[in-house]
């Protein structure tokens, strides 16, 4: 009987690459994560981490920027807690979220109205002050459900 290489899980691999994504070795890695390096070895092996571990592997993604491996995570949390566990996450991170958009539009407005510099300097200083909003928001967003497929929920009536 042929032995057939143990498949890895989809979290599993979402550690490794996240490690390769940083350019990190196992030990950079573990000293990063604050943990063993055996335990770096199991996550990405046979064993995917739990709670506060994949936690840590979200933040860490969405630091970086990578959605992909950031949605690996979230998912694996999310499945471990329920749905209860994220709304919850989603309130945690919208307390502290909203009110600096809302403080950040609120700048924007009274600078476009009474700043100094010229109304090109404005625009394109408000231009700036919008992406950094439109990025706050987007992490709210990857909290919230997706959108059913066209086709799969209520259609349109007339």
């Amino acid at each position: 009987m042929k032995k057939t290489k143990q498949q890895t899980s989809p979290v599993s691999e979402a550690v490794r690459n996240l490690r390769l994504a940083l350019g990190e070795s196992q030990q950079a890695f573990a000293y990063r994560m604050k943990t063993a390096i055996r335990t770096i070895a199991r996550y990405e092996t046979n064993r995917p981490p739990k709670g506060k571990a994949l936690s840590e592997f979200y933040r860490v993604a969405v630091e970086i920027g990578n959605q992909d491996l950031a949605t690996v995570f979230r998912d694996a949390l999310t499945a471990e807690m329920g749905v209860a566990g994220k709304f919850t996450q989603l309130g945690a991170l919208a307390s502290y979220t909203i009110p600096g958009i809302q403080k950040d539009l609120l700048l924007l407005a009274h600078n476009l109205e009474y700043g100094s510099g010229t109304a090109k300097a404005k625009v394109e200083a408000a231009i700036q002050k919008l992406k950094a909003v439109i990025a706050a928001m987007d992490k709210l967003n990857i909290y919230l459900p997706k959108p059913a497929e066209a086709g799969t929920g209520a259609e349109e009536t007339e």
